[in-house]
């Protein structure tokens, strides 16, 4: 009896996440998602490499293949990690892994970006960031390709505007459809549902700007695409109407950052630049958070908006900047002696 062909290293991710669906108690969907798009990461650099086949795989090759994500935020190439050992770990209890697991976890965690612990990270400032894709462009006939630029313009404007103001991760507002943004009167309402990690659902907000952004999006994709229900949609020419992807949208706001990264950096503000060019959809969760607590927003409240399971992993990772401010404000009034 012939042996089962093992799987090539870029068809491995979608075997690991079809064994995690038979599980009894599987990953959240979003993080597999997530790990997903770390495997498909490390396919395509071990494609470069000239290697499809897993017994190709060597020692060094996650560490590697971590050193080559130059583009990459720090927050991102930890979860990319998480999902190709997660990957890896699989192969190798299948006995297709044809280096040792606790080697190649070696190499990974030598290369991987070390993330202080406790301390809040440096966020850009993304106020000139959100309003990137306001100007409207012109529009064109139904079709064709100066309409769809005008559709991505708006529906991009709508993304940032959104992320902005709800400080939900990416995942969360791709899945949303449109009457999940309607009010009773069709409006777009002030506060809606999104549904985050363990299928915990809860309240984000849209503030003035994102619901006219929001408005001036639907109002005019609706009479180009009524069928479709996803709130953000691809315009084609491949895919049209349909929900509009993680990649896609992750590009929609790295690009829109790089470009201002990179005309800030011409005016001479370095720093700013440097900060906008690591910019992702993360980074506006943090940006969200950070701002709360710089206006006097409680940990527990913080983590009730971005959804955190407990206030423990808000503190964790916002305890430091809440240290910060309190030296901040204890150096500015506290008294001394006379």
């Amino acid at each position: 009896m012939n042996e089962p062909t093992p799987p090539t290293i870029a068809e491995a991710g979608a075997q690991w996440a079809a064994a995690q669906q038979k599980r009894r108690k599987p990953l959240a969907p979003n993080t597999i998602a997530s790990y997903r798009d770390g495997w498909a990461s490390f396919s395509a650099w071990a494609n470069r490499q000239g290697k499809q086949r897993l017994d190709q795989i060597e020692p060094q090759d996650l560490g590697r293949w971590i050193d080559s994500l130059t583009s990459v935020a720090d927050g991102t190439a930890q979860t990319y990690a998480h999902g190709v050992l997660a990957v890896c770990k699989f192969l190798a209890d299948r006995g297709l892994l044809p280096c040792d697991l606790a080697i190649l976890r070696m190499h990974l965690r030598d290369a991987l970006p070390r993330a202080p612990a406790g301390r809040a990270p440096e966020v850009a400032d993304l106020r000139r960031l959100v309003t990137f894709y306001d100007d409207e462009l012109p529009s064109g006939e139904p079709g064709s390709k100066v309409e769809r630029e005008r559709l991505n313009g708006l529906r991009n404007s709508a993304l940032l505007h959104t992320l902005f103001s709800t400080g939900a991760r990416i995942s969360e507002l791709l899945a949303l459809d449109i009457h999940d943004v309607r009010g009773d009167h069709g409006q777009i309402a002030s506060r809606i549902y999104v549904v985050g990690k363990g299928e915990r659902r809860r309240a984000v907000f849209l503030r003035a700007h994102a619901q006219k952004a929001l408005g001036r999006y639907l109002l005019a994709t609706r009479a180009a695409f009524p069928q479709s229900k996803a709130l953000f949609i691809s315009h084609g020419p491949r895919g049209a109407g349909g929900r509009l992807g993680r990649i896609a949208a992750w590009t929609i706001v790295t690009n829109a950052a790089q470009t201002l990264a990179h005309q800030l950096e011409n005016e001479g503000h370095s720093y700013e630049a440097r900060m906008l060019y690591a910019a992702t959809p993360h980074t506006f969760r943090h940006f969200v958070a950070t701002w709360l607590l710089n206006e006097g927003a409680q940990l527990s409240e913080v983590a009730a908006l971005l959804g955190h399971a407990n206030t423990r992993i808000t503190e964790q990772y916002y305890a430091r900047h809440t240290d910060d401010r309190l030296q901040e404000l204890h150096d500015q009034f506290s008294p001394d002696p006379t």
